[in-house]
């Protein structure tokens, strides 16, 4: 299902001009420039190209599957520069019956899929990064998502942190080369973090953060104080989009608010913490920071996320909001946490203390 910030109409709908940084057009235009990629890359269409179905009974000539069971993982922590996303963009091929995994790219997603059967088993998120000390655009994941089903993958219990080191290394191992792509990520200056008391349809800030749900309608809380006050031409853009995966992010047009740019992101639902909420919590922020950095924003209020219906404890919640506000590279200058009451406030001003 694409989870596309806009629907590639010129304009929001109400005369506000949408930016070519505000959709997936932006990741295409960073890594190849405004010509677009060359003849070689190698997509979904062209796994017919380097399957034999007469070789094995699971081969299907020009057929791939996605992911069945989706569990998200935490992505690699990886910065890439230009030329080594595009060895990865380019598409890897398996060179013979003994490499299990062929590669494509469709707009920012990295699809790994195995070479015999063409089942989907990891699928990762990126982002285009300008980061000042590098004086260059930079790529990084934002988000990850492995195959649960044990016919598909393995058996037994998936180990997010231990998929995920795996993820980096057959990322470098479809690049191509063995390149040296991953290293420490260092946030040279911050963002300054701010806990309030109030309302976040009220804020003057660049974009603010709705706590949306998948299929981008409006609802109770967060979510429905911001339809409500956007007005209803929120409503309508939202209907024309394909919804929001949880821990994904997506980006409309303002409308009533004082902020000219929404951020949806859907948050997880608690289920005791053994659901992979964590993760897909910080990918929620992670992801909402990298639209963010997509819309040159500066600042960015977000609500206490996932800790109103969805249940998610409040100090939990705001222990992984300020470590990924912390940890996460980000043009933002300023990042502000607006909450709905005392109790909540306390716990993201204490998390923003301990982490300081």
């Amino acid at each position: 299902m694409p989870d596309e910030p806009f629907d590639h109409d010129d304009e929001a709908g109400d005369g506000t001009e949408i930016p070519e940084g505000a959709n997936l057009s932006l990741f295409s235009t960073a890594l190849w420039g405004p010509d677009g990629p060359p003849e070689r890359v190698f997509g979904r269409h062209d796994w017919g190209a380097c399957s034999d179905h007469d070789a094995h009974p699971d081969k299907c000539r020009g057929h791939t599957s996605p992911i069945r069971e989706p569990v998200a993982i935490p992505p690699p922590e990886m910065i890439l520069s230009q030329e080594e996303m595009r060895e990865i963009a380019v598409g890897y091929s398996p060179i013979d019956m003994n490499d299990k995994w062929l590669a494509f790219m469709e707009e920012d997603r990295l699809f790994l899929h195995r070479s015999w059967t063409g089942h989907g088993i990891y699928e990762v998120r990126f982002a285009a990064k300008g980061v000042s000390w590098a004086d260059a655009t930079c790529f990084m994941p934002t988000s990850a998502r492995v195959e649960s089903d044990p016919r598909r993958y393995k058996p037994g219990e998936i180990d997010p942190f231990e998929e995920r080191d795996f993820l980096r290394d057959l990322i470098i191992h479809v690049s191509g080369e063995p390149m040296p792509i991953s290293f420490p990520v260092v946030v040279p200056s911050g963002p300054t973090l701010e806990a309030v008391l109030g309302d976040i349809t009220d804020e003057d800030v660049d974009a603010i953060v709705n706590a949306a749900n998948t299929r981008l309608v409006g609802g109770s809380g967060v979510n429905g104080a911001i339809h409500h006050a956007a007005g209803p031409e929120l409503l309508a853009h939202c209907q024309r989009l394909d919804g929001c995966p949880v821990g994904r992010a997506i980006v409309t047009p303002g409308y009533g608010l004082n902020a000219p740019w929404i951020i949806h992101t859907v948050g997880p639902k608690w289920r005791g913490g053994t659901r992979g909420e964590p993760v897909l919590l910080e990918s929620c922020y992670r992801e909402s920071l990298a639209r963010a950095d997509e819309l040159d924003a500066q600042t960015i209020a977000f609500p206490a996320l996932a800790t109103g219906a969805y249940g998610y404890p409040p100090k939990a919640a705001a222990r992984i909001a300020v470590k990924m506000a912390r940890s996460t590279p980000t043009d933002v200058h300023t990042i502000r946490f607006v909450c709905f009451d005392n109790k909540t406030l306390r716990a993201y001003r204490s998390a923003i203390e301990q982490d300081s």
